[in-house]
């Protein structure tokens, strides 16, 4: 199993688009609203209380979070030579993640996968 950690067309759209960063921000927010309500819930009533605290923290967290474009938006917005790179690169990340998840249920080979990984300089040496 080969990992690559250096998706160069990924990591600077990540880094330079202020709409990205505006969404992940607004997405973060509202996740943690929900997520919040969905604890809230489940500590008082259980597993349905996790159901309605989740979907009343949903709502709250739409009509509290600040108004942002989605990712779609986004990538859209990009250069047309930008954008297939990073749908490609975004591409053969979800590829990949596919594979390993389908490899690492077998016994032995998530062990065996981790020690690559951290075998690599990239990650060893950070």
């Amino acid at each position: 199993m080969n990992f690559n950690i250096a998706h160069g067309e990924l990591v600077s759209f990540l880094q330079s688009s202020q709409s990205m960063r505006k969404t992940a921000s607004g997405s973060l927010k509202a996740g943690l609203i929900a997520g919040g309500g969905a604890l809230t819930g489940g500590l008082m009533l259980g597993p349905l209380g996790a159901m309605i605290g989740g979907i009343v923290g949903s709502i709250v967290g739409y009509v509290k979070g600040d108004p942002y474009d989605g990712a779609v938006q986004a990538v859209t917005e990009l250069p047309a030579s930008q954008r297939d790179a990073l749908l490609t690169e975004v591409s053969e990340i979800l590829i990949t993640a596919g594979a390993i998840a389908n490899t690492l249920h077998l016994e032995g080979n998530f062990l065996s996968s981790l020690e690559q990984f951290a075998s690599q300089p990239q990650v060893r040496d950070q």
